[in-house]
């Protein structure tokens, strides 16, 4: 098998779709919360079960790092179809918390393992950078489509219809199975493109590490965004959701930021802004959101920088240690349950003041993980080309090996 054959824009687009549906009750968090409101939880059910979806998506995540290179992707991916299938069924027909629970993490093992797949067609394919810069616009579009739509959802099909349209979009997917890959490549067909820098393990790990808190930021603030606008802005449920919804088209710019710098500027410099950025634009949601346009504004700032900052992150892990792509997904759905949990802990107890303080605490964190080892990295690969000059310079003159 070559790389063209197995690098297919059908497979592409196919491998995309099995993602991006997988995961779709992960990205739609706010609208799901808001089907459950009438169910009177409070805010620490509510982070517990976005918390619990997120763990065994880790946990299926995490799985494939055995079974990527030994079990049939088709076969892993038709059994998480089905799951997915019965535990969105399950949520329609049971409304008592636990078995919302148990419905919701059966979701998240099923997304789990399709990230898997994701993550191994990934680190075989020519440009992984590009396609996680596309895949995130797409995700985006989906996301903010559902977010924006789920008031009249509700209206049309009741409070359950999110889940009649997930189980809609993951049904035509089976019959189309014969389009994923058997499983791994030979080795000899995988790109050399996609293959990472060996040069710095260190920091390939270091980056890793920083996808928890990272994450953890992201996942948290954005599964209560909905709350953010009540309590900052005094928007109505149903005006915060929509606010929400459109702020997701704008944070494509993200991605689209991402896809056209690519590693232009490096990674130090990029990733610094953005942390920056990020943390910033948290404290303007809170204390600077008086109004409905206001909130609209700074939320959108808010995820253009960290949808650009999970694409650079993503990047540079790759550019420094691509073997690790899949340990990346499992952490940062790890961070994501941790975040969605401690989020919705802090948020109940705390108010915003204090999910502003935990939030800049991860923040700070996941610098701490990343800038300091790029720098040193920058550093070294500086001086690594500066000897490789001077040495294409004085290695004539030295060696009598240079050409005329």
């Amino acid at each position: 098998m070559n790389v063209k054959r197995f690098d297919t824009l059908a497979r592409l687009c196919y491998v995309n779709a099995l993602f991006i549906v997988g995961t779709l009750g992960t990205l739609i968090a706010p609208a799901l919360l808001e089907s459950w409101a009438r169910l009177q939880w409070s805010q620490s059910q509510l982070g517990l079960v976005a918390a619990l979806e997120l763990a065994t998506l880790a946990a299926g995540s995490l799985s494939g790092l055995y079974w990527q290179r030994r079990w049939s992707w088709r076969q892993v991916a038709l059994g998480s179809l089905l799951l997915a299938i019965l535990a969105n069924v399950a949520c329609m027909v049971r409304e008592d918390f636990v078995s919302v629970c148990i419905a919701r993490s059966a979701a998240g093992l099923s997304a789990g393992f399709l990230c898997a797949i994701y993550s191994a067609f990934l680190a075989n394919t020519k440009s992984p950078g590009k396609v996680i810069a596309v895949t995130t616009f797409i995700q985006i579009g989906i996301e903010a489509l559902f977010v924006f739509c789920a008031t009249s959802v509700f209206r049309w099909l009741g409070s359950t219809g999110l889940f009649l349209l997930m189980i809609g979009l993951s049904v035509p997917l089976v019959p189309l199975l014969g389009i994923l890959p058997r499983g791994w490549p030979h080795r000899d067909a995988i790109s050399t493109d996609s293959q990472a820098a060996p040069h710095q393990p260190l920091i390939g790990f270091m980056l890793l590490l920083a996808f928890i808190p990272f994450i953890m930021v992201q996942t948290g603030v954005y599964t209560f965004l909905g709350e953010f606008g009540r309590l900052a802005a005094n928007l109505s449920p149903e005006l915060a959701l929509r606010s929400v919804g459109i702020a997701a088209v704008f944070s494509s710019l993200g991605s689209v930021g991402a896809y056209l710098l690519n590693d232009r500027a490096g990674f130090l410099l990029p990733i610094g802004i953005a942390i920056l950025t990020t943390g910033g634009m948290m404290f303007a949601v809170i204390f600077v959101s008086r109004s409905a346009a206001l909130f609209l504004f700074n939320i959108s700032l808010l995820q253009i920088a960290w949808i650009f900052l999970g694409c650079y992150l993503y990047s540079a892990l790759i550019h420094f240690n691509n073997l690790l792509v899949p340990a990346a997904t499992s952490l940062s759905s790890f961070g994501s349950a941790f975040g969605a949990s401690a989020v919705g802990l802090v948020l109940e107890h705390g108010g915003l003041t204090g999910t502003l303080v935990l939030t800049t605490g991860a923040l700070a964190f996941a610098a701490l993980l990343t800038l300091p080892f790029l720098w040193r990295a920058s550093h070294a690969e500086g001086a690594g080309a500066l000897a490789q000059v001077v040495g294409s310079i004085a290695g004539p003159a030295t060696t009598g090996h240079g050409r005329l």
